[in-house]
């Protein structure tokens, strides 16, 4: 594959992106006078080289240091122990079905996956209901509410 396409600068300092062999054309002054900066051989690494190319350098310092920090806080938040509380509602979000139902044997399979007792769906089932999390559908399925 050749590098068929190319991101080019404008004399008002715009760059935009042209097909090799077409003649390029400022899309903000209409000017014809640019500069080859790379070649890519695909547009999606084009369009990613255009955006980059204008977006002001304070800006992007200042994306990039957001985007660090809320990885960094989602990192130490994956890393840090998690309740009991939180693991209750995991293992009922990986038991609902795709129709948004709690089934008994699927609690059952998920519980005893964690390594809880499977035999505890009683009381877990029973504090959502009281929370107002779950509603019965039957003797043996729950919806979320």
């Amino acid at each position: 594959m050749g590098l068929d396409w190319c991101l080019v600068r404008c004399k008002c300092g715009h760059s935009f992106g042209h097909r090799n062999g077409t003649k390029p054309k400022c899309t903000i002054c209409g000017s014809n006078e640019v500069t080859n900066v790379q070649q890519f051989s695909d547009s999606r690494s084009l369009a990613y080289a255009v955006s980059d190319a204008n977006l002001p350098k304070e800006l992007a310092k200042e994306l990039s240091s957001r985007l660090e920090s809320k990885f960094a806080i989602e990192e130490s938040r994956q890393q840090a122990p998690v309740s009991i509380r939180e693991k209750v509602r995991r293992i009922l979000r990986s038991a609902t079905d795709e129709h948004g139902v709690l089934q008994l044997s699927a609690i059952r399979r998920e519980l005893d996956s964690a390594g809880l007792d499977s035999e505890s769906w009683e009381s877990i089932i029973g504090g959502a209901e009281l929370e107002g999390i779950l509603v019965r559908c039957s003797n043996d399925s729950w919806r979320w509410v």
